[in-house]
């Protein structure tokens, strides 16, 4: 599991560094092979980032599963009583571990930290890991029964199980349904968590792409482009430079612009500087 999650994670890295690009509608020019590497920095920086946050949410499921499971058993209760026949369960719920506790205190501060920009974190991220929990239950319950169907195949002596085996379940079923569910659990954050936007930003400035509320000095023409109430005063710059503050670095590293955004009045504006035209300072 741990496995296809890395190798997941890197893929949609690089999808999401692509996705940030057009999302603020910039594209890097004039890339180098030194520039590849540092998109793959990039691109695995939001794999673990994504990776983290999924297992985290699934652990926050792993260890509400004591109410999810009583929750579960009374809708059970509910169904056999009105259709007076016995419900088969194909999968059975995945048990409480003390060890996902650890990760599950780590999903509680992510939609703590999520919530304050955006308050449905705190009601449509707990309700993802109830999913990703069931999900998750199929993935290991489908892990157990193939273990067991496996353990019956290869043993020696000849049982009333081994002769039955096709009882135990399709190995072949049992196999999609445990891929489905793991590629499900990596996918369903990214699609229906709703603050896809804050984790791809939240990577690029892991990974130094973004920066937040730096100092930069800009020569001319540029500086001329920049509102003149951001000029900070206060610090000397370097000759034939302007020093700046109040701006975001949207997109740097890449190429040979960066992309800084700024206020402009009640609107926001966006300005693509040459790299040999601007020096960035990190607070």
């Amino acid at each position: 599991m741990a496995t296809m999650a890395s190798k997941f994670g890197i893929l949609v890295g690089g999808v999401c560094v692509i996705t940030y690009s057009l999302r603020i509608n910039h594209f890097p020019q004039g890339i180098s092979v030194g520039d590849g590497l540092l998109f793959l920095m990039a691109a695995a920086c939001f794999g673990v980032i994504y990776v983290l946050f999924a297992a985290s949410l699934v652990s926050l499921g792993i260890t509400l599963s004591p109410a999810i499971r009583a929750v579960f058993n009374v809708f059970v209760w509910v169904v056999k009583f009105f259709r007076k026949r016995k419900v088969d369960h194909t999968y059975t719920l995945a048990p409480f571990q003390l060890s996902a506790v650890l990760f599950a205190l780590f999903s509680v501060v992510i939609i703590w930290a999520l919530g304050i920009q955006d308050s449905t974190a705190y009601w449509n991220l707990p309700m993802l890991s109830v999913g990703l929990y069931l999900l998750y239950s199929v993935y290991a319950s489908s892990g157990n029964k193939i273990k067991k169907i496996e353990a019956v195949k290869n043993t020696v002596l000849h049982t009333a199980e081994k002769e039955n085996i096709v009882q135990l379940g399709d190995l072949e079923k049992l196999r999609r349904d445990q891929l489905f569910s793991l590629a499900t659990i990596l996918v369903l954050p990214l699609l229906i968590g709703g603050v896809s936007g804050q984790l791809l930003e939240a990577a690029m400035r892991t990974a130094h792409v973004r920066v937040e509320k730096p100092v930069i000095y800009v020569k001319e023409p540029y500086s001329s482009l920049l509102p003149k109430a951001l000029t900070a005063k206060s610090r000397n710059a370097p000759k034939d430079y302007m020093v700046f503050d109040g701006t975001v670095v949207l997109f740097k590293g890449f190429g040979k612009t960066t992309v800084v955004s700024f206020p402009d009045g009640t609107s926001t504006r966006k300005l693509e500087i040459p790299n040999d035209q601007l020096i960035i300072e990190n607070r």
